[in-house]
């Protein structure tokens, strides 16, 4: 209430306070050298390293301009189309997240990766990067951030962060902050490089000197409260327009790094190039902003994309990474989803193991009961997908509709559960993609005919630890 008073009663400091969200001036972004530039583009995160020399496995390489190309999303996946020769399409496997250009590098999870936070804290993410750096995120740098407030991370931890690498010695002639500076300074610094002003007025400067002095807020957090308070200013007539431009800075944030995916090839052009774009974007418009990007496939949205949807099932003898087929197996997925989503797995076990055949699980506690379920669901066997070595599939008693909650891999191909004239089958709706040493692993452990009356259970527990989605 005090800091409202503040901003109603002192027009000076309304202005400067206001202003300090505009972000428009040369601050940080006036670099000295092109190694300053590099420099600097690290600041928002280890992602914004120079690329490595080999792409990694997830990473196609096209030898052409982004704009030789369109990225299309299919219903669970991405297929790159030549301008020039529509026929040809490279439809990329579910393991291939990255496109690397000769101008740009794409990251396809970027849409995806973006709902896994709140729209607000995803603005705000976008909003430090404006005010420390201003400039537009890099995907990869957002997505690294992104998941760091997914672990537990808060905004006003990241704020401090973002603080703490613009203090580092070596980028101080770069950013102008320094670990030892004032705090009157500090705050004049949050002009200079902020705002683009070299003098403060005594009454703002006294005003939030006070706040750091206090203690009442950080000197990362004082940035984030400014940008705060500018959101206030919205439909304000004399300062409305501050929260306008902020608005629209984001809009092209989002465009460049969650929308499109984004990335420059060098840490040098992603601090040059990304100040270039946002010193495009005015209070009315985002137009030459968007231009300055230069794409020319602006159909793409990731935001619209499903990815294939991948489970780990994390054993008590190691993880498992499964890649289930919705098209193929769309109730029996949905089924397997469901289950995994409210952790039902958990605590379970794999209790029939048979080597020369399968391992099962997914239904029974460490003590052989079995667990409440879900109705049972219908029978998909007659999808096309054969009962191969590393396929997952549902098991069912000897009526057709009747699978629930246990699943078994198969460890080699077995055909004969496959659907035919004289047999219902066994409705595959997956495979394994990782960890299938550790179910071979799981295959040859002793086993027996216990005291629950189960043949074929494991001497000791395997223990299903959990079942998680991984995208």
């Amino acid at each position: 209430m005090k800091l409202r008073m503040q901003f109603t009663n002192r027009k000076s400091l309304i202005a400067s306070t206001f202003l300090a969200v505009t972000l428009i001036l040369s601050g940080c972004g006036g670099s000295n050298s092109t190694d300053a530039s590099a420099e600097l583009a690290m600041l928002s995160g280890p992602p914004v390293a120079a690329a490595p020399a080999e792409p990694s496995a997830d990473t196609v390489t096209i030898n052409a301009s982004r704009n030789d190309y369109l990225i299309k999303t299919n219903t669970y996946g991405f297929s790159l189309v030549k301008k020039a020769t529509p026929s040809d399409i490279m439809n990329l496997s579910s393991t291939q997240t990255t496109v690397r250009f000769n101008d740009f590098t794409v990251s396809l999870l970027a849409g995806n990766k973006s709902k896994t936070i709140s729209q607000k804290d995803l603005d705000t993410l976008i909003e430090l990067y404006i005010a420390f750096f201003n400039r537009v995120p890099d995907a990869e740098g957002m997505i690294y951030w992104i998941g760091t407030i997914k672990n537990g991370r808060t905004i006003e931890q990241l704020a401090d962060n973002f603080y703490t690498s613009a203090i580092d010695p070596k980028l101080s002639a770069v950013t102008g902050y320094t670990a030892n500076m004032s705090t009157e300074d500090f705050v004049k610094i949050i002009y200079k490089n902020v705002l683009g002003r070299n003098e403060v007025d005594q009454e703002g400067l006294n005003y939030w000197s006070g706040e750091l002095n206090s203690g009442r807020k950080s000197r990362g957090n004082l940035i984030r409260f400014i940008i705060d308070a500018a959101h206030g200013s919205k439909n304000n007539p004399e300062y409305g327009w501050v929260a306008d431009l902020l608005d629209n800075k984001v809009i092209v944030g989002k465009f460049f790094s969650i929308q499109h995916g984004l990335n420059y090839s060098t840490p040098s052009e992603s601090i040059l190039k990304g100040v270039e774009i946002a010193s495009k974007v005015t209070r009315i418009d985002t137009t030459e902003a968007k231009n300055k990007i230069g794409i020319t496939d602006t159909a793409l949205d990731l935001n619209l994309a499903q990815l294939i949807p991948q489970v780990l099932i994390s054993t008590s003898m190691g993880n498992i990474l499964v890649e289930l087929d919705p098209i193929k197996a769309p109730i029996t997925v949905t089924n397997f989803l469901r289950y995994t989503e409210v952790g039902f797995f958990s605590n379970k076990i794999f209790h029939r193991v048979i080597s020369n055949f399968m391992i099962q699980g997914g239904g029974l506690t460490t003590n052989y009961v079995q667990a409440s379920t879900y109705a049972p669901i219908k029978l998909e066997a007659n999808n096309g997908l054969s009962n191969l070595r590393g396929t997952i599939a549902m098991a069912r008693t000897n009526v057709n509709d009747s699978a629930t909650s246990q699943f078994f891999i198969n460890v080699v191909d077995n055909l004969f559960l496959n659907q035919s004239a004289s047999n219902p089958g066994y409705a595959v709706f997956g495979k394994v993609i990782a960890g299938m040493d550790v179910v071979d692993n799981i295959r040859v452990v002793p086993t027996e005919r216990n005291i629950f009356g189960y043949s074929d259970a494991p001497k000791t527990n395997i223990l299903i630890n959990s079942v998680t989605r991984v995208n």
